[in-house]
């Protein structure tokens, strides 16, 4: 039954060929064990009018049915012991969701909610039974360098319902209102506390648990920076890395941390970071600590974990720092931190991934995994995703967290190497993996031949009749973005994401892949008075240029709609910074052509 769903639903069965009609219309009546706002809201989006009632029957069933249907709770079981299921019953008298859950019910509304809109507000009659086979579904927003504007951030947190994820981890940096360490705020782009609350909110509305991410060891470029902080850094040359010997290090990153808690009073875990501290033991005060690297990491990040369970939170950290640790270190490393693998790629990935993950369970240390739909692929300066990497990756993870039971995978989403580098593409690029990682995380069976055409029908509003041609079966799931600029024109939702990868693909065809000037202009440089290279140099400058300058044109105005002015004027710069550089010594090398021409129309 092709039902365009994401994810799709573990068990879908037909009860007939008449479809339901007129839905939005019936009266239901919503029965909960406990009262939760967020469900009826739901419910209110489909449905014109909705009854609450609140049971006492002890079944802690949760419930929406047609009025007059009689109840059958029985129904629920049939997801009992399963993560936020729910069985979904659509006829045509009737509609019957049940669930063992607020969050079952509501991940019900939802795919109830996509049949409508797949189907016109008619859909099959059918029922389905689905649960999520990863308890943590986590999503990742980094806010390092661009990210959407504030706006545009309240609505993909919405949308993370759509998809069902359950978690976002926020790497917030300086975009954090701290109150008494308010130095540490970005003087023009912080929220404020109101938008903070805000945040947390609609996250909460939507069942999306936040996990605040707080840098504690290695990239602390926003907080080492500060004067009274510089004396804390491993050596002076690095400005993002701390020393965990010296006096203050410890005392520092605990006030941080008692901010970031009373700014997250719901969340049940926060993140320590902690990964990548390259320079660790080189310092004097390391040196003279007699202690390995590795057991001077351990050390400092039980002290933050001690820290951070006073709080009332859970302590996770990266996994990298210690991959290398005897079994003695990891021994002491203390038990209550949630250790996050994160490997992205490379031929040992799920070798390497079950080596630390074995060797953390036989120290008794939860752990999860972390995959990523972004990260460097060593391209820095990449447009959209690697995209056949990070479905590998994305793929490869699921693999692992069955075969090796994990309880979920964060799948992270970078928007830069490091706070100083430069930015990958922007954040709207990456939702075609981000939500293939969301429906694997639900449903490791869905069927991945048709995830293009899903996504392009349900993301992109592409009509179901232009995905139905025998050539769709010819794409590959990885050319979403080579297909974009010939699906422009029927792009219906989330146009800005269409538009601005085609920008991006228009941006590439001069800069990087249709003879780019920077690959041969060493020829000019090197044949000064040679007219044949300047005037080819010169054909290519006229041609290409002006391709660059349109692009960059067409960036502009999409970057207008997507970016605050700071952050669009850092993405250009960080795009057309190189070719303008290498215009002007192109520039140069013209005007010599110039004069050796003028030279021969003198003579």
């Amino acid at each position: 039954m092709n039902l365009q769903l994401i994810p799709e639903p573990q068990v879908v069965q037909s009860r007939g060929p008449e479809p339901v009609s007129g839905i939005r219309g019936w009266t239901v009546q919503l029965q909960l064990p406990v009262k939760d706002v967020r469900l009826l809201t739901a419910a209110q989006r489909i449905f014109t009018e909705v009854t609450v009632r609140t049971t006492h029957d002890g079944s802690g069933v949760f419930s929406l049915v047609t009025d007059g249907t009689p109840l059958n709770p029985l129904l629920a079981r049939r997801v009992e012991g399963k993560h936020d299921g729910y069985v979904l019953i659509t006829d045509t008298d009737r509609i019957e969701l049940y669930a063992l859950s607020a969050s079952g019910l509501f991940y019900g509304l939802k795919t109830l909610e996509q049949l409508l809109h797949t189907g016109g507000d008619r859909v099959p009659a059918l029922t389905i039974a689905d649960w999520a086979e990863l308890k943590l579904r986590s999503d990742y927003l980094d806010l390092r360098t661009v990210y959407p504007t504030y706006e545009h951030i309240l609505e993909y947190i919405a949308e993370l319902a759509d998809y069902k994820i359950n978690t976002l981890v926020i790497e917030y940096e300086d975009k954090l209102p701290f109150r008494k360490l308010g130095f540490l705020r970005h003087p023009e782009l912080a929220f404020s506390e109101e938008e903070h609350q805000r945040l947390l909110k609609a996250a909460h509305d939507h069942f999306v648990t936040v996990i605040p991410k707080q840098q504690s060891f290695g990239h602390l470029e926003y907080i080492l920076k500060h004067p009274a902080y510089i004396g804390l850094r491993e050596v002076p040359e690095t400005v993002s890395e701390l020393c965990p010997h010296r006096p203050g290090s410890f005392e520092m990153m605990a006030g941080i941390l008692e901010e970031v808690a009373a700014l997250h009073p719901h969340s049940d875990y926060l993140h320590l970071g902690c990964d990548e501290v390259w320079t660790l033991g080189t310092c004097e005060d390391c040196k003279r600590s007699g202690l390995t690297p590795e057991a001077s990491f351990i050390r400092f990040v039980n002290q933050l974990a001690e820290k951070t369970v006073s709080l009332g939170k859970q302590p996770m950290i990266w996994h990298d720092m210690i991959m290398h640790a005897t079994a003695e270190e990891i021994a002491a490393l203390d038990k209550r931190i949630v250790v996050v693998v994160w490997i992205y790629g490379g031929h040992r990935m799920k070798a390497d991934a079950r080596l630390i993950l074995h060797k953390l369970r036989d120290a008794g240390i939860e752990t999860l995994g972390a995959s990523s739909v972004r990260c460097w692929d060593d391209n820095g300066d990449q447009n959209y995703p690697v995209i056949h990497n990070r479905i590998k990756n994305v793929l490869d993870w699921i693999e692992l967290a069955r075969s090796e039971q994990l309880g979920g995978i964060i799948h992270t989403n970078w928007g830069c190497p490091f706070s100083l580098g430069s930015p990958y593409g922007l954040f709207e690029t990456s939702r075609y993996p981000a939500f293939l990682a969301a429906e694997q995380s639900w449903n490791s069976g869905a069927d991945l031949s048709t995830y293009l055409v899903r996504f392009l029908h349900r993301f992109h509003g592409l009509p179901a009749a232009l995905l139905s041609g025998e050539e769709w079966a010819d794409y590959a799931v990885t050319d979403y973005y080579a297909l974009i600029p010939q699906l422009l024109p029927e792009v219906r939702k989330n146009r800005l994401t269409a538009e601005l990868i085609d920008a991006m693909i228009q941006y590439e065809i001069p800069a990087q892949r249709r003879s780019p000037l920077h690959t041969f202009l060493f020829r000019g440089a090197m044949s000064p008075g040679s007219e044949e290279v300047l005037t080819f140099l010169r054909d290519k400058y006229r041609s290409g240029y002006g391709d660059l300058r349109r692009a960059k044109l067409r960036m502009q105005t999409v970057l207008a709609e997507l970016l605050v002015p700071q952050m669009a004027e850092l993405f250009l710069r960080s795009r057309f910074y190189r070719p303008e550089l290498f215009e002007a010594d192109l520039h140069a090398m013209i005007t010599d052509l110039e004069i050796i021409e003028q030279k021969a129309g003198d003579s």
